[in-house]
C-alpha cells in the first residue's frame, strides 16, 4: 500500500495558465475515479472568479465526488500552530495580535514557507476514515505552485530548518526532507507559454531544481500554443510561402502566420533545453462554460504518463 498520495507540481512563470491546467488535470483524474486534492495558494473566492467549478456535480458527478480543492495560507497555518500550543484562547489571541509575533513571521527566513510545505506533506500522507483503516485519503495531490521565484524560494527556505536548527522545527524539517526525497511519489510539470520570457524563466527554474534538489520534469506543458506547433514540415513550408505571398493589407495574417512559425521553432527547441519531453495544449477558442473549458483542456493531458 502506498504511504502517500502522489504529488504532482504545476510550476512556472506567473500568468502561463498553471491554475487552469492544474484544475483541468484534477477534473480529468477525478472523472476516472481517483480521489484528487488540488492545493492552491489562491484564495478560493479569487479562484472561483478565475475558473468556476459550478455545474461540475450536474455534468460530471463522479468528478464532483472525487475532486477537492483547498487554499493554504501560510499565516493561517502558523496561527493554527500558536492556538495548538497555547490552548487558552485569550493567551493565543494576545500572541497573535502582538507586534512581536507579526514581526517574527515576516522577518524569520522561510518560516511561512516551511509551514506551508509541512501542511502539504500532512495532506499527502493523510489517512481517510471512509476508505478503510490506514488507507490514504487521496490518490493524487496536485499543487498549483506559486510563480517560479517564490516556488524555488519556498523549497530553499524550508530545507534550512533541518540543517541549521534543533528541536521540534528540526524534527519537522527532517520529516519534510524525507517526504521530498521520495522522488518516485513526486512529479514536476512545468507550464510555459511559447513566449520568450516565459521560456527563459522556465529553463532557469528547471536548471535550479535539477542542480539544487535533483528534481527533473516529468513533462513540460506548452500552454496556449498555435496549431502550427503540431504541423508537419510540409504544412510549415506552406505557411511560410503564404506569409511571404500575403499582399498589402494583410498585416494581421502575416503576423499570425509568423507567430505560428516562431512557436513551432521554439517548441522544437524546448525539450532539448529542458531535458524533458514536451506536451502541447492548444489555446481553447470556444467553450460553453468553465467546466467545458476544463474538460477540453484535459483531453491533451491524457497523453501524460499514468499517475499524473
Amino acid at each position: 500500500m502506498d504511504e502517500q498520495a502522489r504529488v504532482v507540481v504545476f510550476c512556472g512563470k506567473g500568468g502561463v495558465g498553471k491554475t487552469t491546467l492544474c484544475l483541468a488535470d484534477g477534473v480529468r483524474n477525478a472523472s476516472a475515479g481517483r480521489r484528487v486534492l488540488v492545493v492552491t495558494s489562491h484564495p478560493l473566492d479569487e479562484l472561483a472568479i478565475t475558473i468556476s467549478l459550478d455545474g461540475l456535480a450536474a455534468d460530471y458527478p463522479t468528478a464532483a465526488q472525487n475532486l477537492f480543492v483547498v487554499h493554504l495560507d501560510a499565516k493561517d497555518l502558523m496561527a493554527e500552530v500558536v492556538r495548538a500550543n497555547f490552548p487558552v484562547a485569550m493567551l493565543a489571541r494576545a500572541i497573535l495580535d502582538s507586534s512581536l509575533y507579526h514581526n517574527l513571521i515576516e522577518v524569520a527566513p522561510g518560516l511561512k514557507e516551511f509551514y506551508f510545505l509541512v501542511r502539504l506533506q500532512q495532506l499527502a500522507e493523510r489517512r481517510g476514515k471512509a476508505s478503510g483503516a490506514g488507507a490514504r485519503e487521496f490518490d493524487l495531490l496536485l499543487w498549483d505552485a506559486p510563480a517560479s521565484g517564490h516556488f524555488l524560494g519556498t523549497l530553499r527556505a524550508a530545507r534550512g530548518f533541518e540543517t541549521y536548527l534543533q528541536g521540534p522545527l528540526a524534527v519537522a524539517g527532517a520529516e519534510l526532507a524525507r517526504f521530498f526525497s521520495q522522488r518516485e511519489n513526486m512529479a514536476l510539470l512545468p507550464v510555459t507559454t511559447l513566449e520568450e520570457m516565459a521560456i527563459i524563466e522556465t529553463v532557469e527554474m528547471c536548471t535550479a531544481l535539477r542542480a539544487e534538489f535533483g528534481m527533473t520534469p516529468a513533462r513540460v506543458l506548452m500552454n496556449m500554443i498555435s496549431p502550427a506547433v503540431g504541423a508537419s514540415s510540409e504544412e510549415l513550408e506552406a505557411l511560410r510561402e503564404r506569409a511571404q505571398a500575403a499582399g498589402p493589407g494583410s498585416e494581421a495574417l502575416r503576423f499570425a502566420l509568423g507567430r505560428g512559425l516562431l512557436e513551432a521553432e521554439r517548441a522544437r527547441e524546448l525539450p532539448g533545453e529542458l531535458g524533458a519531453a514536451a506536451l502541447g495544449i492548444q489555446r481553447a477558442r470556444h467553450w460553453a462554460n468553465p467546466i467545458a473549458l476544463l474538460t477540453t483542456l484535459g483531453e491533451p493531458l491524457e497523453a501524460l504518463p499514468k499517475g499524473l
